[in-house]
C-alpha cells in the first residue's frame, strides 16, 4: 500500500479548559459521556483526534474531550483554521449523530429568526408533536399527504426553513386548529401525522365549519373512532361525523375534495 506523511499535526494537551463548548453544537449528552468512560476503563483507549478550529471550539469530539478529562487522560487534537459551525453540522451529518433538535438549536444560536420563530411555534403547541409542528411549518401550513418526517426533518437540518410574515400568520391557524384535537389524538393513540394530516386538508375548505369539525370528532373519540393508518382513513370517518343529521344539500364529499386537492 502506498501512503504520504500527512501534513496535519497532531498534538497532545491535558489543559481540558483551554477547550472550547459552542453554542452552535449539540449539547453533550452525560449518558454518553459516562458509557464512554466506563469503555475507556474496561476496553482501553486508541486515541482518537478531537477536531478543532484555531480559536480551540471544538468542531468534533466534545464527549471525548469529556470523557478524558474525567480520566485525567490527555487528549489528542488537531488543529483546522477556518471551520466552524457550518462545518460542524456538515460532519454530524455524515455521521448521522445529530438530532432535528440539535440542529434548531444550532440554528437558534446563530441567531436564525426562523428558526427561533419555530421553536416558539414548538413550545406553544407542545401539546402537539414537535415532527406535527415541524411538519405544519416546514410545509407552510398548506394541505399534506401524511407528514412525511424524514423529508421534513432534512429541510429543518439543512437550515433552508424560511416562513413570511403571512405564512407565519396561516401556520399558526392550522397549528391552533390541530391543537383542539389533542386529547382525541391521545386518546386514540396510533399515528397521529395520518389523523393530523388529514385535518390540515379540511382547514382551508370554505365550505367546512371548522368548529363542527372539532365538536364532531372531539365528541366520537371514545365511541366513534379508529385509528387509522392512512390520510383516506382518517377523512371517511370524519366525513360520515360531519354529515350526520345533516340535510342532504348541506353535506360535504370531503373524500372528492381530498382526491381533487
Amino acid at each position: 500500500m502506498e501512503y504520504k506523511e500527512s501534513k496535519e499535526k497532531i498534538y497532545i494537551t491535558t489543559d481540558y479548559e483551554g477547550f472550547i463548548f459552542t453554542d452552535w453544537n449539540r449539547d453533550v449528552s452525560n449518558a454518553r459521556v459516562v458509557k464512554m468512560v466506563e469503555s475507556i476503563k474496561t476496553a482501553g483507549w486508541l486515541p482518537e483526534p478531537v477536531l478543532v478550529n484555531e480559536r480551540f471550539e471544538i468542531i468534533d469530539g466534545q464527549s471525548r474531550v469529556k470523557a478524558l478529562e474525567k480520566l485525567n487522560m490527555p487528549i489528542y487534537f488537531c488543529i483546522r483554521k477556518g471551520i466552524g459551525r457550518k462545518e460542524c453540522q456538515t460532519l454530524n451529518l455524515f455521521q448521522k449523530n445529530w438530532s432535528t433538535s440539535d440542529y434548531i438549536n444550532s440554528y437558534i444560536a446563530d441567531g436564525n429568526v426562523n428558526y427561533i420563530w419555530l421553536n416558539s411555534m414548538m413550545k406553544k403547541y407542545k401539546e402537539l408533536s414537535a415532527g406535527v409542528v415541524q411538519a405544519v411549518c416546514v410545509n407552510k401550513g398548506k394541505p399534506m399527504n401524511g407528514m412525511a418526517s424524514g423529508k421534513v426533518s432534512e429541510k429543518v437540518a439543512s437550515g433552508s426553513l424560511k416562513v413570511s410574515e403571512e405564512e407565519k400568520r396561516h401556520i399558526e391557524g392550522v397549528l391552533f386548529f390541530l391543537s383542539r384535537f389533542s386529547e382525541t389524538s391521545d386518546y386514540l393513540g396510533g399515528r397521529k401525522d395520518t389523523f393530523y394530516a388529514s385535518l390540515t386538508y379540511l382547514y382551508d375548505f370554505d365550505v367546512v365549519d371548522n368548529d363542527r369539525v372539532v365538536r364532531v370528532v372531539n365528541n366520537a373519540r371514545y365511541d366513534g373512532l379508529v385509528s387509522s393508518g392512512t390520510v383516506e382513513g382518517w377523512l371517511q370517518q370524519i366525513e360520515e361525523l360531519y354529515n350526520k343529521h345533516l340535510a342532504k344539500a348541506q353535506r360535504l364529499d370531503l373524500m372528492h375534495e381530498y382526491k381533487v386537492a
